[in-house]
């Protein structure tokens, strides 16, 4: 299993904000992260983030895009944050 996705689910165990910010290199992905539930039919596929409501944007280009549902493999995930972490600029 990957890293990446073990420490984004520890993490969000302890988070205030259940919104996660992701950079896939020159993409950056908002969204708010699906919690598994291995007890009940909220089951995840190991290495697999899912995303509600998700915007993808390219901040050097006016790209944007929002989707219901996004699934990314946590290998291509290069950092990422939690929104309540954010600074406001």
């Amino acid at each position: 299993m990957c890293k990446t996705y073990d420490a984004i689910y520890e993490i969000a165990k302890h988070s205030e904000s259940n919104i996660l910010i992701c950079s896939l290199g020159h993409l950056k992905v908002e969204g708010e992260l699906f919690k598994c539930d291995k007890d009940n039919d909220n089951k995840c596929y190991d290495g697999v983030i899912t995303l509600k409501d998700a915007k993808v944007c390219c901040p050097k280009s006016d790209y944007k895009k929002e989707y219901a549902w996004i699934n990314i493999s946590s290998k291509f995930i290069q950092a990422f944050a939690f929104k309540c972490c954010e600074k406001n600029s």
